[in-house]
């Protein structure tokens, strides 16, 4: 009689007790996750750009990240589902505004960062953890000290002649815009634009204090 083929049962690892030391290097390493997310969201990005919505987003969505991926070291998954689950991210969408590229940028940061601190073991890694964690606070700090050290604050107008926004006029548009607001505006980007009400939405950078500066909550829904 053939022996039957058995299939093997799926190997899986359930998460270390308590008391053992692995939950104990994952203490630590949640410990130096979360003050490495401090010093780059609260300490280098809050500093310079002064968002507290992305500030907030930074934060819970590195903590996610790391906990997600604490729990993969523990649960032998596939491959797929493991791709899987990090797609997640690739279809939140920012609904109520269109979200700038610097701000993905450190969501992206924040995002990578976390996952390197959850996966590498400080038992076998640590140097590497504490290089990566030096490297990346370093250079956002450059960056931003070195090549991006001018302040510029954000404004979004309502602006009435739709004439002005083809791209050969873009100049005059600027001219007009530094009249309009007095404003010594850097550069500008083009929104919503409704050419029935003859209106768009601009949004402005500018240097310098603003004494009318406040923080603005767009609702335009941009649906592709």
């Amino acid at each position: 009689m053939k022996a039957l083929n058995m299939v093997p049962p799926l190997d899986i690892q359930f998460c270390p007790p308590l008391a053992s030391p692995e939950f104990y290097e994952m203490i630590l390493q949640f410990a130096l996750n979360l003050v490495v997310l401090l010093i780059i969201s609260r300490g280098l990005y809050y500093k310079w750009n002064r968002n507290p919505d992305y500030l907030f987003t930074q934060l819970v969505t590195g903590v996610v990240v790391f906990l997600l991926c604490a729990m993969l070291r523990w649960v032998q998954l596939g491959l797929g589902m493991v791709l899987g689950l990090f797609a997640i991210f690739a279809i939140i969408r920012f609904r109520t505004l269109n979200v700038p590229v610097k701000e993905m940028a450190y969501l992206f940061l924040v995002v990578g960062i976390s996952a390197v601190n959850a996966l590498l073991q400080v038992s076998q890694c640590f140097q590497w953890i504490i290089f990566a964690n030096i490297f990346v606070v370093g250079l956002i700090y450059v960056l931003e000290k070195v090549f991006f050290n001018i302040k510029l604050n954000l404004r979004t107008i309502t602006f009435n002649h739709t004439d002005l926004l083809k791209p050969s006029k873009h100049e005059l548009l600027l001219e007009e815009l530094k009249e309009l607001t007095e404003l010594n505006i850097v550069r500008f980007e083009i929104g919503k634009v409704d050419y029935i009400k003859n209106q768009a939405q601009i949004r402005l950078f500018y240097s310098g204090d603003g004494l009318d500066n406040f923080t603005e909550i767009e609702n335009s829904n941009d649906d592709d």
